[in-house]
């Protein structure tokens, strides 16, 4: 078992405790994205070594947001509370340290000519950058990373600041009476699971007390995703 799943095990194990019997604290943020896919690799320039990675992610945005705004949802989809967001993301986090750039594009649907799909009538497009800090996850073993940028709508050229969380998904460790320890339970497909049990993968919260079940809405293809929180 490698030192990262240790601490990680160690970590939960105490938020666990802290939480038993009290109630699990709210998501925040004015959008809420889902990571669907990720191609990474591991690059190494002398002794230091880099995950690059870039991600799909879908999600919703609240109306009034900078990623929704709401002159646009009263044109396009009036009465609407939301609007989905497509993105792909790409960053190189130093193995070291955790910390690196972020940045990508990302574009604002919202229903077009098939109301039983996923949105997909494009309204607006922007870009974005930023610094990540996974310092918690690469470094502590924490499923917790952080990062601050700016976004810049390409229809208005208008630049807004956030900040975002991103909460990674874990299962609780299980006795192994011939190791005298514990093993993570393996996090994927999703039939090995039973969402109305314990063995459903969780987020770690940030007060580092409280933990959420992972919603049967927060998989994909299966698997339970990357959750990214973005503040405004």
């Amino acid at each position: 078992m490698s030192a990262m799943t240790k601490r990680m095990i160690a970590v939960v194990g105490l938020a666990v405790m802290a939480t038993a019997g009290a109630p699990v604290a709210a998501s925040a943020g004015g959008a809420r994205l889902y990571e669907l896919t990720e191609n990474m690799k591991v690059d190494s320039k002398g002794k230091f070594q880099r995950r690059n990675a870039t991600s799909e992610l879908m999600g919703t945005a609240d109306v009034g947001t900078p990623l929704c705004p709401t002159a646009l949802v009263a044109i396009y989809a009036p009465g609407a509370t939301s609007c989905t967001i497509n993105a792909t993301g790409i960053d190189s986090i130093s193995l070291s340290t955790g910390l690196g750039p972020v940045f990508g594009r990302y574009t604002v649907v919202v229903q077009g000519d098939n109301n039983a799909d996923s949105p997909e009538l494009v309204i607006a497009k922007g870009v974005f950058s930023g610094k990540m800090d996974f310092s918690p996850a690469i470094v502590m073993g924490i499923p917790l990373g952080h990062v601050t940028g700016n976004i810049t709508d390409l229809n208005t050229w208008k630049v807004s600041p956030f900040t975002g969380t991103f909460r990674l998904p874990f299962v609780l460790p299980v006795p192994d009476a011939a190791l005298f320890g514990a093993l993570p339970l393996p996090l994927t497909p999703m039939d090995r699971y039973d969402v109305t049990k314990m063995t459903r993968p969780l987020y770690l919260l940030d007060d580092m007390q409280n933990i959420e079940a992972v919603e049967s809405s927060e998989f994909a293809g299966g698997w339970a995703t990357v959750k990214f929180e973005i503040n405004f």
